[in-house]
């Protein structure tokens, strides 16, 4: 296995665009008024016909197929179940509980992907939770909430954790990010294609409206995935899940703009935890980096 990146300024900067991209995700997803395995089939067809066409054309090399199947079928879990949380409860709620990602991250990184975490990194990361919890509390009497929708966005957090971390290794392993990426949206296919023929049978978008706001998806924040998998091989799995907890901040904003969801003082104080916790947890690693 490759050693461990130090993060950089480019690596920081693709997650972060990756964290604007999946914030107007959870937007897109309440717009279009598919099923969440539809919905979740549309989209990773999408990204991996793109992605294979331009991997075609430009002929990059294919990784092996074991580096893809993990993260593939992974990922095929976490779309279903992030998006029928999505669907079911509120946005607060989905992308704060996914901000607790950074806790199990460093509690795995290690012994997955070989990276040591600085045990100051632990501190930032129950900040990070400690806002994440006024977040929930912010929002416990809010109309789009769900008990059901909640801990779906639970097991989310555990699945894209899963997910994040396989295609960690991958990237250190040494898969093209272009063709790693359509690699396991191709695996995920299957999963997703099987749970959507089991749930409600095939269906295609319609209309011109749910096209254009599907095409948005993919091109947008589905590609948010092929920037974080650039990024993994520059910047540390602690630090790029710290900046992922940046999501919602900007979701939450953007779900009181468009779509008219809660946002109260508890919000944007658990939000301004979160932020202050990536900041602390960027200071770390770049203390660390000048070492």
């Amino acid at each position: 296995m490759s050693e461990a990146p130090r993060s950089t300024g480019a690596g920081i900067a693709a997650v972060v665009l990756t964290v604007t991209g999946f914030s107007w995700g959870f937007i897109l997803i309440k717009a279009i008024p598919l099923p969440p395995p539809v919905l979740a089939f549309w989209r990773v067809l999408g990204g991996a016909c793109f992605l294979g066409a331009v991997a075609l054309i430009l002929r990059v090399r294919w990784p092996r197929p074991r580096l893809v199947a993990v993260a593939g079928v992974t990922f095929a879990a976490h779309q279903l179940v992030f998006i029928a949380a999505t669907k079911l409860t509120s946005v607060a709620i989905v992308t704060t509980i996914g901000a607790t990602q950074p806790l199990l991250v460093l509690m795995v990184s290690r012994p997955l992907v070989g990276e040591r975490a600085d045990p100051r990194l632990y501190v930032a990361s129950l900040t990070a939770l400690g806002g994440v919890a006024l977040v929930v509390l912010g929002a416990a009497h809010d109309a789009s909430r769900s008990t059901a929708g909640d801990l779906l966005a639970v097991g989310n957090v555990i699945l894209f954790t899963g997910y994040f971390l396989a295609a960690k290794r991958a990237r250190l392993a040494g898969a093209p990010t272009l063709t790693f990426t359509a690699g396991f949206l191709l695996c995920a296919l299957p999963v997703i294609a099987v749970a959507m023929l089991l749930w409600t049978g095939a269906e295609a978008p319609r209309g011109g409206r749910e096209l254009g706001l599907l095409a948005v998806l993919v091109l947008g924040p589905g590609n948010g995935h092929l920037l974080l998998n650039w990024a993994h091989t520059r910047v540390t799995a602690a630090l790029a899940s710290l900046v992922l907890a940046l999501v919602p901040m900007l979701s939450s904003v953007w779900a009181w703009a468009v779509l008219g969801e809660s946002f109260t003082w508890k919000h944007a104080a658990g939000i301004a935890l979160v932020v202050l916790s990536i900041e602390a947890g960027r200071r770390i690693e770049m203390a660390e980096r000048a070492r």
